[in-house]
């Protein structure tokens, strides 16, 4: 699937179907990614010296309508690359170091008050993880505290009257990032706390939430798996710090 265990943008039995002379455009492709998204097709054409006609069929072979949408499968294989340069990765010593550290105790308490004084209570999972929003959304109703799953940024959000309060939980991922980001000003300008469940940096986003939790001192990967144990932990121990 590529130089240096490329994203799969494209499947093994798509590259596999590849006949000589394409699998020589696949590797010039996936070598000079950052060059052919500069490119024309006549110019991609140019530079592995075959015609136009052989690039069309190549992208179409790659489950592409044609050269502008390779280009975009391009584009989201250097996100994912430059998303996984970015990971600063811990490991489970750390981990469990890190959530009996004050810092992450405190988080779980304020997090807690938030929630235990707010009219209405949200939790947010936009992107890869959008569907764990409707399941922590529904453990938290089965502990008495009546909680929303938001999977998209569509979601209608009540209109707060006077005197009433919200509280969104907010997951972060480095690879919806923009979005989040629009989001949380929505809520703010809707005048509900925020608080961003996270492993990693967020940047400005630390000072317009009213709370930050990190789950954990970086990223927790078992191989090249992301685990989801600190997350799942971090909102047991909200559960934990609501139910005493």
């Amino acid at each position: 699937m590529g130089e240096g265990g490329v994203s799969l943008a494209f499947t093994y039995t798509q590259v596999n179907s590849l006949n000589e002379t394409e699998a020589h455009i696949y590797n010039y492709v996936m070598q000079n990614k950052e060059k052919v998204l500069e490119e024309s097709i006549r110019e991609l054409a140019n530079d592995v010296h075959v015609s136009t006609a052989t690039i069309v069929r190549f992208c179409k072979k790659l489950g592409c309508e044609g050269f502008i949408e390779l280009k975009y499968k391009l584009k989201e294989v250097i996100t994912d690359e430059e998303y996984k340069d970015q990971i600063a990765v811990s490991s489970f010593v750390d981990f469990t170091e890190h959530i009996h550290s004050q810092k992450f105790l405190e988080s779980i308490k304020k997090t807690a008050d938030y929630i235990k004084e707010a009219d209405y209570f949200f939790i947010s999972f936009l992107g890869p993880y959008g569907d764990l929003a409707k399941f922590l959304a529904r453990s938290f109703s089965h502990i008495g505290f009546r909680c929303n799953g938001i999977v998209d940024n569509y979601y209608p959000m009540p209109k707060l009257s006077s005197g009433e309060s919200a509280v969104v939980i907010i997951g972060y991922n480095k690879l919806v990032d923009k979005t989040i980001f629009e989001e949380v000003k929505k809520y703010k300008e809707m005048k509900c706390s925020v608080i961003a469940v996270t492993a990693e940096d967020v940047g400005v986003l630390e000072h317009l939430c009213d709370e930050v939790i990190f789950t954990s001192d970086g990223l927790v990967m078992t191989d090249q798996v992301i685990s989801n144990i600190p997350l799942m932990y971090t909102f047991e121990k909200i559960m934990r710090e609501l139910s005493k």
